[in-house]
């Protein structure tokens, strides 16, 4: 069990826009936001995802995704929220990193009578054989706090052994409290030159499915049950963002 200094809080921004700002290119819709294609030397474009709905309705969200392919495949990748009646706010926003330029977000829902929203992020180097780096955020639409779950802590207990993980799922707990659940498969962590036979066997991590608990509020980290249910609502206009 983690104790609340596991939270960290990144202030809403107090950047507000209207509905409609210029694009660098025309948006493709099939394309998904969390993984935006780059052709170098190709114009710069921007991608929007579909408006996402909180269950009642009062919040929206979408995420925009800008690529400057002139630049090295440069992406930028920004949330937006709002309540129907006011313009958008940022709340999040990943800038390219010089060991992971590119970036990109997906709005999974949110949620049962909440305004806090789930969403799963995503960071790689273009033209490397490094592991892209996995997040999972929630978002508080009514104040912009965002909470960034660490999830490290999935594997720093594990007595020394080389271990990672991939998370496959994301949701909500049913009970009252927001309690974010997250599914990971773990396996050994080993050098992409090597194998998992080159790892000496104690240090070995095993292949295992687990489902572990970030409460939103007080920043609690434990593993639970795999039997519990990810609960999570997706609404969403068939518009883009933006719009």
């Amino acid at each position: 069990m983690i104790a609340s200094g596991a939270i960290r809080v990144i202030p809403l921004v107090l950047l507000s826009t209207g509905f409609g700002f210029g694009q660098a290119d025309a948006s493709d819709p099939a394309e998904r936001t969390l993984f935006v294609n780059c052709e170098e030397n190709a114009k710069p474009k921007q991608v929007l995802s579909p408006v996402s709905l909180s269950e009642d309705g009062r919040w929206r969200a979408y995420v925009e995704v800008d690529v400057r392919s002139d630049l090295g495949c440069l992406h930028t990748t920004r949330l937006w929220v709002a309540a129907p009646s006011e313009p958008y706010r940022l709340v999040s926003f990943i800038p390219p990193q010089r060991e992971a330029v590119a970036n990109g977000m997906e709005i999974l829902g949110s949620a049962k009578n909440s305004r806090v929203l789930l969403e799963k992020t995503e960071a790689w180097q273009w033209a490397s054989d490094a592991d892209d780096g996995q997040g999972i955020i929630a978002v508080d639409a009514g104040t912009g706090m965002v909470y960034e779950l660490r999830l490290n802590a999935m594997i720093e207990e594990r007595n020394g052994k080389q271990c990672a993980y991939r998370v496959t799922d994301a949701g909500f707990s049913d009970d009252k409290n927001v309690d974010i659940l997250v599914r990971a498969k773990f396996h050994t962590a080993y050098d992409v030159d090597q194998t998992e036979e080159d790892v000496p066997p104690a240090k070995r991590c095993g292949n295992s499915e687990e489902t572990w608990s970030f409460n939103f509020g007080t920043g609690e980290i434990k593993q639970v049950s795999d039997t519990e249910a990810l609960q999570i609502v997706k609404k969403s206009l068939p518009d883009q963002g933006g719009n």
